[in-house]
């Protein structure tokens, strides 16, 4: 009956000489399953890869497509930076308008 409580003993100190044989068994269980794993059952070997390789992956656009679409992102994000600028003062100018009434 080693789960129940011996008189004159810490429930604490019981509770940790538990806690640390149940630690040593599950080492002694995981280096008893590693010495005995041939190199296949390996954790990172076991799974495939869940994103499947492209066979006939499509040739990437010539380099000039690419530039012109750096720069279509560039102005959108120029835009984008001043609509919310324009947000923003407007938000402001109406917060202004609010507290003087």
């Amino acid at each position: 009956m080693s789960n129940c409580r011996q008189p004159g003993r810490d429930a604490r100190a019981q509770a940790e000489s538990q806690a640390q044989a149940i630690i040593a068994q599950g080492r002694r269980m995981a280096r008893q399953r590693l010495e005995g794993a041939p190199l296949e059952e390996e954790p990172m070997k076991r799974y495939a890869h869940p994103i499947p390789y492209c066979i006939d992956c499509p040739t990437p656009p010539p380099a000039d497509g690419l530039d012109r679409i750096l720069e279509a992102l560039a102005c959108q994000n120029q835009l984008l930076v001043e609509l919310l600028g324009a947000v923003n003062a407007l938000t402001a100018a109406t917060l202004s308008i609010q507290s003087r009434l």
